[in-house]
């Protein structure tokens, strides 16, 4: 009998976690950090770098990021992905924060380093990539880490729905894309913390029908030494629209 593909087929591998040696931070990084009101002992610096050099050897096996460059990548991902801390800093310890479309990590894996009490999940439905989210998040020791190898819209619709007080997202989609991922998973009077480019406020007027139906308000728009931080507010979940089919 001639072999069928599904019988010969063979599950792909999962690619193994590379261990280079850690990167080390820029000499100015801790002072740029400071100016956001961000400081981070060695300990955590030391888990940024071994982050970074992680994401940048697994980069040459699987497409994560279009940062090669260390020093790049030291401003991009992990300065960038700090930019969140400060408004961050009234959740309370315990409290949950999800990021929606984690591909390489950024920026959830930072503040995971940065914010060690918070729980965060982490959404990504490409399997390859939640599986080194996984494995990264491991061999940093990052228990507050959990990885979830799903679509966001199919979360927000089951038992994660409006459970978490923040949600981030990074280099997803457009605010009108996004608002109706990201909304559904926060509880009411939770935000929605989207890191933007300059033509965040383009966006934002685009999204206005999309955020009347989430229910979610414009709070604020946070500039930052890297981009721009779209801040929505979720409204009360009776009140919350359906999304128009």
């Amino acid at each position: 009998m001639v072999p069928t593909p599904a019988m010969t087929h063979k599950p792909r591998e999962a690619i193994p976690m590379p261990d280079p040696a850690p990167l080390s931070p820029p000499e100015d990084f801790a002072g740029r950090l400071a100016t956001l009101g961000v400081t981070l002992d060695e300990k955590a610096l030391g888990r940024l770098g071994d982050y970074l050099a992680r994401l940048l050897a697994m980069n040459e096996r699987m497409n994560l990021t279009a940062i090669t460059d260390p020093a790049e990548a030291w401003t991009r991902h992990a300065f960038d992905a700090l930019t969140l801390v400060p408004l961050l800093a009234d959740l309370k310890s315990g409290a949950r924060v999800v990021d929606v479309g984690s591909g390489g990590g950024v920026p959830a894996i930072p503040l995971a380093i940065a914010r060690p009490d918070l729980k965060l999940t982490l959404i990504d439905a490409t399997q390859k990539k939640a599986a080194f989210l996984t494995d990264v998040a491991r061999a940093l020791g990052l228990g507050n880490v959990t990885v979830r190898a799903q679509r966001a819209e199919l979360v927000g619709m089951a038992e994660l729905r409006g459970v978490f007080d923040v949600a981030t997202a990074r280099a997803v989609g457009r605010i009108a894309m996004l608002a109706p991922l990201m909304a559904p998973l926060v509880k009411p009077g939770g935000r929605v913390l989207m890191i933007k480019g300059q033509r965040a406020d383009e966006e934002l007027e685009e999204a206005t029908l999309v955020l009347a139906e989430q229910r979610c308000t414009h709070e604020k728009t946070v500039d930052t030494p890297t981009g721009r931080i779209v801040v929505l507010r979720v409204g009360p979940a009776e009140q919350r629209a359906p999304r128009r089919r």
